[in-house]
């Protein structure tokens, strides 16, 4: 039995099974497509240093350490309705700046990725970047009106939060009139007796997530799940119960 064909950049299956429709081909032989179609970007995640991993979440930094400034200073509502915290006032806008500082590290280091990574116009990169301004801005504002409340002149303390927010605007544009980023190449899927152990285990782990979901949304044959996850590799589709 033949598998199908699938379209170039095809998503990985687990995700696959969450998005495709009743009216779409969802079948085992279906799944099992896109099962093998994964093994090649399986065995790149598999085999990629941690260090790797951790630069290609970096950009977050400066998004995170943004959405704290403005924690910081706007606090938790309903934390503060039942009493379990104290509405900020003054005292909260050291923390913020402090946080609106590492956030300005974060651009810096979206930055750099864009460098590192051709230098090319990057949607995500720009999302990350624009979020991170609002997210300073709305800060700043929640933090002149904290201390006209307390009577207090906000100062240098605010520096952190301007430099933050002039970095990212230069750095949006910057990435913004960049030339855009070439197609992506499809990385080709490997054979199964190529794949190692630990590649081996994720493909499986990525196949038995998506059995998972279609049998959550009802879109699978009337098999036990069971007997699903135990057949191997490449033979899903092939009806056996062993």
């Amino acid at each position: 039995m033949s598998l199908p064909e699938l379209p170039a950049n095809s998503p990985p299956p687990s995700r696959w099974a969450r998005r495709v429709s009743r009216d779409e081909p969802h079948g085992l032989d279906v799944l099992e497509a896109h099962v093998l179609a994964w093994t090649g970007r399986a065995d790149e995640i598999v085999k990629t240093p941690k260090w790797r991993v951790a630069w290609s979440i970096s950009p977050l930094l400066a998004l995170l350490a943004s959405i704290g400034g403005f924690a910081a200073v706007f606090g938790n509502p309903r934390d503060i309705a039942i009493g379990r915290t104290d509405a900020p006032d003054m005292g909260s806008i050291p923390w913020a700046m402090l946080a609106y500082g590492v956030a300005a590290f974060g651009v810096v280091l979206i930055l750099i990725r864009w460098f590192v990574d051709g230098r090319r116009r990057n949607g995500s990169l720009l999302i990350l970047l624009g979020l991170t301004i609002g997210f300073g801005v709305f800060g700043v504002l929640i933090a002149f009106q904290l201390a006209a409340e307390g009577g207090a002149d906000t100062g240098l303390m605010m520096l952190p939060a301007y430099v933050m927010m002039a970095l990212a605007v230069i750095v949006f544009v910057v990435i913004a009139v960049s030339p855009p980023q070439a197609p992506i190449v499809e990385t080709p899927a490997i054979p199964i007796d190529e794949l190692d152990e630990k590649a081996m285990r994720y493909v499986m782990q990525e196949r038995n997530d998506a059995i998972d979901t279609l049998a959550e949304r009802r879109l699978l044959p009337d098999v036990d799940v069971k007997v699903l996850k135990a057949r191997p590799l490449g033979r899903l589709h092939i009806k056996e119960d062993s």
